[in-house]
């Protein structure tokens, strides 16, 4: 079978890395980038030495040699151009949130259904082999039974009054849950295999106003964190830390899961190891590898001990997982390990939620398909 030719939409930060995921995924070849900065397109399109070039992802949707599009746009552009690939029949990978609302999201699916295409979302956090091992033994009950989760995902970017910056705007009703808060949901919930069901948030904006360099005031109607208590489908309890405005903490997502015999802990920034804490014995440290990890999961160790499997690594697995479905067709009758456009809207009705929540002050339940 010959290569899916893919089209990447959007050359920020995210988009170069799909690239990168792209040109690593033996059933992909990157045939077409697209940015409105035209001067950008063409230098990525000759570094990648990529094909054709677009500065309107109508046109690149509309081009019968791209099948496959990657949707990296900023966060209010996604809706319309999922909508627009799967009326065009093309296969989507796309960057969250999957829509600006759950009713968006639901609409998407239910077209998709109509229209039927490969469809993936970006949380490859799933995708490490640690966190697939965290999930496969839960799966087989070695830990015994979960009794909680907690975490956090905490960065830097949002910690000053003067850190103002344009990714502020569009958000849509949420920024920091929106934008990193639903990567630690959906790592849960691929572990612990069950959606969120109820949740109690606190939503804090640190600076009601920000200041720009230019000395602009930038009033602000989103978080910078978010407390938030969680129960999930199995009465499983959690709770989640995250925000953007924590010194010191550049993508430090942590999960962890306590059970009856053992607790697993893993760390994005520590991404190659998975930590076992035992009672009366404290944590030991396992460096994933094929000979100790579950059979399930030597697909995703990619490098020996040592050799840190990293964010880039995740990234280029799920890509990797996206295409051997279409590849081998089974994205049409089997679940995949990447997460899906129902795992989108699990992750915006989690985010509406949470906003109710908090202006309720009470625990909100979260809308199911």
């Amino acid at each position: 079978m010959s290569r899916i030719n893919a089209g990447v939409i959007g050359l920020g930060f995210i988009g170069p890395q799909h690239m990168d995921a792209i040109c690593r995924t033996p059933d992909a070849r990157l045939y077409a980038v697209c940015d409105a900065d035209e001067a950008a397109a063409r230098a990525a399109a000759e570094r990648y030495h990529v094909e054709k070039v677009y500065t309107d992802w109508r046109q690149m949707i509309a081009d019968p040699e791209v099948h496959s599009i990657h949707n990296c746009t900023p966060h209010f552009l996604h809706e319309t151009i999922n909508e627009a690939a799967i009326l065009a029949g093309k296969h989507i990978y796309a960057e969250k949130p999957l829509a600006q609302s759950a009713a968006g999201a639901r609409r998407l699916i239910s077209l998709a259904k109509e229209h039927p295409v490969a469809l993936g979302l970006n949380h490859q956090y799933r995708l490490n082999a640690a966190v697939q091992e965290m999930k496969a033994r839960l799966i087989k009950g070695l830990p015994g039974r979960p009794l909680m989760l907690w975490g956090r995902y905490l960065q830097e970017s949002a910690s000053q009054e003067t850190d103002w910056n344009l990714k502020m705007e569009n958000t849509g009703i949420a920024r920091c849950i929106n934008d990193i808060g639903i990567h630690w949901v959906d790592t849960a919930c691929a572990v612990l295999g069950q959606p969120v069901t109820e949740v109690m948030a606190e939503l804090t904006i640190h600076y009601p106003v920000r200041r720009g360099a230019d000395g602009a005031e930038h009033p602000m109607a989103t978080e910078d964190t978010g407390m938030i208590l969680l129960r999930f489908a199995d009465g499983t309890p959690g709770q989640l830390l995250t925000s953007k405005a924590s010194n010191g903490h550049k993508n430090d997502l942590r999960l962890t899961v306590d059970c009856e015999t053992y607790s697993m802990e893993w760390r994005q920034e520590e991404p190659d190891r998975l930590r076992i804490g035992e009672k009366g014995v404290g944590s030991t440290t396992m460096y994933m590898n094929a000979r100790a990890c579950q059979p399930e999961v030597r697909p995703f160790v990619t490098l020996p001990m040592g050799h840190v499997m990293g964010w880039a690594d995740a990234l280029r697995n799920a890509v990797d997982a996206f295409y051997r479905s279409i590849a081998s067709g089974s994205w049409r009758t089997e679940a995949q390990p990447y997460a899906s456009f129902e795992d989108g809207f699990r992750g915006m009705a989690f985010v509406e939620a949470c906003v109710r929540s908090s202006k309720e002050r009470r625990w909100v339940e979260v809308e199911q398909l």
